[in-house]
């Protein structure tokens, strides 16, 4: 990929958190590169393409900071600490996160990228709950990845909406005590 796809991404990524998919254009993020919409065009031909391969690339850097949770002591802290890195790191919400709040004005090759960060992070935590809590059934294992993950999910968007972590840290450390409770 060329530093101004990669550059594009960045931008479109940023403006995304901060606003929504529908809260800029192709001439803002070209203004800001200094270069020309048509060459922004020429990397990702429509709005939709360009949100596709910001909700993909987002999906799998965020996965593959994870790792394989079963080669990992302590899985489910390691995801908490992600979401809490990931605000700290930018002060806004998770990418898929708003953007799913605006499904309802995606395409869908988009809803389906985002619904597949869904179901990846779900997955993720479902075999770490299987490592860390092979006592619980396969059920139980997924309602509290699922829980786990909308959780978070919520969590972080209200910190973005507020500035402030400190009900993402109420809700990070009621899922580590989902763990160490029963």
């Amino acid at each position: 990929m060329s530093d101004t796809a990669e550059s594009i991404l960045d931008i479109a990524e940023r403006m995304i958190r901060s606003g929504g998919y529908h809260s800029f254009s192709f001439r803002q993020i070209a203004d800001e590169l200094g270069i020309k919409s048509a060459s922004i065009h020429y990397h990702y031909p429509s709005k939709e393409d360009l949100g596709l391969a910001v909700v993909q690339r987002y999906t799998d850097r965020f996965m593959l900071s994870l790792g394989d949770p079963t080669e990992r002591k302590r899985p489910i802290k390691l995801y908490v600490d992600a979401f809490n890195a990931a605000f700290q790191n930018s002060c806004n919400p998770c990418l898929c996160g708003v953007m799913a709040g605006e499904s309802g004005k995606l395409g869908v090759p988009i809803c389906e990228s985002l619904q597949s960060f869904s179901e990846k992070n779900i997955a993720w935590l479902k075999q770490a709950l299987k490592t860390e809590r092979p006592d619980w059934s396969a059920s139980k294992r997924e309602s509290v990845a699922s829980l786990i993950f909308s959780a978070l999910e919520g969590a972080i968007t209200f910190a973005g909406v507020t500035g402030q972590d400190t009900h993402l840290k109420k809700v990070s450390d009621s899922a580590l005590k989902l763990l160490v409770d029963e």
